[in-house]
């Protein structure tokens, strides 16, 4: 178990979540790479405990999925991490992060709304991997009841695998971001898309903000 949750970390925080300072040349913002806004249903489509996950300041909070578990992540990761969750064939982690204020992502936000957030999240996965994330088609807008959000995709394989992100502001003005993303590390197979797209659509239905 613990040389799994190693490999998990490794996966998970090297490849895809790496923070630090950023440096971003500036540009205008382009104007073609949002997709259509998509209304989901405000409840989750999967079976979620009462198990639940929260922030510092108490203004983000979620339950997880029946049979999903916490990995301890307290000294591996940045401590702008909340939470991660795994399934229970290692196939799929859940992070929630807070995305701190900063110059970039205030200015960012205070341009483009949460389209400017999920930018500037992109922006930093891609740099602190040396551009091996790339961007999986457009972001785009959910809204699920009263709340929202902006997401985009991402891969670091070309498109083999790819994960999901979702940027948000709480009722405080804070920013968080919600990832779904495979693991390979066990050989099982993965959730199929509908599968894998039917879970993240479920965590977004459970985060309170």
């Amino acid at each position: 178990m613990p040389n799994i949750i190693r490999k998990i970390l490794l996966f998970c925080f090297i490849a895809f979540i790496a923070t630090g300072c950023i440096i971003v040349k500036e540009k205008s913002q382009p104007t073609n790479d949002i997709e259509p806004k998509a209304i989901l249903s405000p409840k989750p489509e999967i079976s979620m405990s009462d198990i639940l996950v929260r922030s510092a300041k108490g203004d983000m909070l979620s339950t997880i999925p029946d049979g999903w578990f916490f990995a301890n992540v307290e000294e591996s990761v940045s401590p702008d991490v909340i939470s991660v969750v795994i399934n229970d064939d290692y196939t799929l982690s859940a992070v929630f992060s807070s995305l701190k204020h900063s110059p970039m992502f205030d200015d960012e936000f205070m341009k483009d709304g949460l389209f400017g957030l999920a930018r500037a999240s992109y922006a930093r996965r891609e740099r602190k991997t040396a551009g091996a994330v790339k961007l999986v088609g457009k972001y785009q807008n959910l809204e699920l009841g009263n709340k929202e959000f902006v997401k985009y995709q991402f891969s670091s394989t070309g498109g083999a695998t790819t994960g999901k992100a979702a940027v948000f502001a709480s009722s405080r003005g804070e920013f968080y971001e919600f990832s779904l993303i495979p693991m390979t590390i066990t050989g099982k197979p993965l959730p199929t898309e509908p599968e894998f797209d039917k879970i993240f659509r479920s965590f977004l239905a459970a985060i309170q903000y």
